[in-house]
């Protein structure tokens, strides 16, 4: 892969996660504020519901950039890769920290979210 077409690939990526990110932390928000100022006894059913989906949203659209970082990581050509940038990407063990770290906040997050409804 030449480095035009590498970087190219890789401000793709960035944006498609930055717009996935924004989704979720406005959907979050507007659920929690939902949550927090409304009354949810008439909804918590569809509430829960609604939880649990931007809970897997946000799960599944992070780990899906990272896997993409990983192999974006994996076929960075020569130039990049003797770099110090490219030495700092290199390792992929960093993106499943970050995979597994997400998982469990954005669980979390929807955990509290769910007592909050009941």
């Amino acid at each position: 892969m030449t480095e035009a077409a590498w970087l190219e690939l890789g401000r793709q990526m960035s944006d498609r996660m930055r717009t996935n990110q924004l989704t979720y932390f406005i959907a979050s928000s507007a659920l929690t504020a939902i949550i927090v100022f409304g009354t949810t006894s008439d909804f918590a059913l569809m509430l829960t519901v609604t939880a649990i989906g931007i809970a897997l949203f946000g799960i599944l659209s992070f780990d899906a950039a990272q896997q993409g970082w990983i192999k974006m990581s994996e076929s960075m050509p020569e130039s990049v890769a003797n770099s110090p940038v490219g030495a700092s990407i290199a390792p992929v063990g960093q993106y499943n920290f970050y995979r597994a770290t997400n998982a469990l906040f954005t669980a979390l997050i929807a955990v509290v979210q769910i007592i909050a409804i009941s």
